[in-house]
């Protein structure tokens, strides 16, 4: 049925624009105001000044940061020599991602109260985000020099000097920080992180431990005992699903040691990976966190099985394939011709990851590949990203496959018929390590604690090759020599 037509109404006159009027100043106001004293005039613009700089900080303390840096700008209009608000403005201006407008205001904090510890640090944290390490190094060993005993101080020194390789010296900082403040969660973490990245796992996954009193990473609970690695006789340990796809993909291979020692083992899963961890050996359940678990006498993280097993770099069980594809056939490939090899590529991980500006390469970068001849080249790209190949005119010469892929096991069996894998640091990087696939990965200069330091191979992943960056923020390097080794890798047949 169409719907019935409406009768036309009496035209109306037609709506004129609304205009502001231009804001105008009340002559009898100025008058007033030019007629005071300067000594008043100055005591009414830093009274406003004040009352700007409050209603900015209770904006500040609520988390609406824009409103936060308008009211502290006003309140520098009115007074620009307040260090303590261009330290707060480039607070707030930090937390909404300006960075270099943060920057600036610590500059002009600094000029006017040059020996200020807190702002020495401010300015480092800034720096280092963007990348100017070493300028960030001599902001925060500034802010030491200024307050030896501070604590964040140490730490946050510890935290660039650590990002440029410096790792022995921002073991130091991390230990002295501790010395003043033993209960300083985050400087245990990283220092745990640092120790990992060094290749002391044992030392390392002792302290990992520690992120458990993360406010954002709270332990769970069950109501049966932590699982100790003790033998366990035909009881069942539960394995928690624990961070993202990548972790949990890389720790799946303690799961048959679980069984090893006499038990039973249910693992819970984020739904994307269920199909493909039922290939994992060893387990007994899955189940999704959203269901109730099955029964259990023991409960055990994911990311606490290294500790458990006491792994060192010599005893990590690397033998591959510890997944596979439940089904290869789930996602066919057009057949090649030829001795054309199928390269598979992703450029990004998860935008939501706390280091993915800097692990995340873009697509650009892979471009530089695809004019090789004897490749096709599929894209494994997820996510918005995965438009990039239209946005640059790429899709005559790369093979999207975003559309056929729904979780871990379609990955896995495109995974299967590919030759080589080229990837940023992303679950994909997991997924085809753990299948034994040739995979090369575009590693940042800052790594990942995983990848450690200096070699191109990782304990983790036999058939795994790191192209590293030399300096921050330089992938043209690293895409120059991924290309140089594939031309290498062609020319081998």
């Amino acid at each position: 049925l169409k719907p019935r037509a409406k009768a036309a109404s009496a035209q109306q006159p037609e709506k004129q624009p609304t205009v502001s009027k231009p804001h105008t100043v009340d002559p009898e106001k100025l008058e007033i105001w030019r007629s005071l004293p300067e000594s008043e005039r100055n005591a009414l613009r830093e009274r406003e000044a004040i009352r700007m700089f409050q209603r900015a900080a209770t904006s500040h303390r609520a988390g609406d940061m824009a409103a936060a840096v308008e009211a502290y700008g006003k309140s520098l209009l009115l007074n620009p020599k307040q260090p303590d608000v261009y330290n707060n403005m480039g607070v707030a201006l930090r937390s909404l991602g300006k960075l270099e407008a943060a920057i600036a205001c610590y500059r002009r904090a600094l000029v006017l109260k040059p020996n200020n510890a807190g702002v020495y640090s401010n300015m480092g944290n800034a720096l280092r985000e963007i990348g100017r390490l070493e300028t960030a190094m001599a902001s925060h060993q500034q802010a030491v020099k200024l307050s030896p005993k501070s604590t964040e101080a140490y730490y946050n020194l510890g935290l660039v000097l650590r990002d440029l390789g410096q790792t022995d010296a921002a073991l130091s900082c991390f230990d002295r920080a501790l010395d003043l403040d033993e209960t300083h969660v985050d400087c245990q973490w990283d220092r745990a992180l640092t120790l990992l990245e060094m290749g002391d796992l044992k030392a390392g996954f002792e302290a990992y431990e520690w992120r458990w009193k993360l406010d954002r990473s709270p332990p769970r609970t069950f109501d049966v005992p932590m699982w100790d690695g003790s033998e366990l006789n035909g009881k069942t340990v539960l394995v928690h699903h624990e961070q993202g796809f990548g972790d949990m993909i890389q720790f799946a291979r303690y799961l048959p040691m679980i069984k090893e020692r006499g038990g039973q083992v249910v693992v819970e899963t984020q739904p994307e990976l269920a199909r493909v961890f039922g290939t994992v050996k060893g387990i007994a359940k899955i189940y999704n966190r959203d269901q109730t678990p099955p029964k259990h006498d023991f409960y055990i993280s994911m990311m606490s099985l290294a500790r458990i097993f006491g792994t060192e770099q010599a005893t990590i069980p690397a033998k591959v394939p510890y997944i596979s594809a439940p089904d290869s056939n789930a996602v066919q490939l057009p057949p090649s011709l030829g001795k054309i090899k199928r390269v598979g590529i992703a450029w990004a991980g998860r935008p939501t990851h706390r280091n993915d500006r800097n692990r995340s390469a873009g697509f650009k970068h892979f471009i530089e590949i695809l004019g090789l001849p004897g490749i096709s080249v599929f894209s494994l790209q997820k996510g918005p990203a995965s438009g990039d190949i239209s946005n640059f005119g790429c899709d005559a010469l790369v093979t999207n496959l975003s559309g056929r892929i729904n979780d871990f096991a379609d990955t896995a069996a495109i995974l299967s018929q590919l030759d080589l894998v080229i990837t940023v640091d992303t679950a994909l990087a997991h997924m085809a390590g753990a299948m034994g696939v040739t995979t090369w990965v575009a590693v940042p200069f800052a790594p990942d604690w995983r990848w450690m330091r200096g070699k191109d191979t990782t304990p983790w992943y036999p058939s795994m090759r790191l192209f590293r960056q030399k300096r921050h923020g330089a992938w043209e390097g690293v895409f120059s020599d991924i290309r140089r080794a594939l031309r290498d890798h062609i020319a081998e047949g």
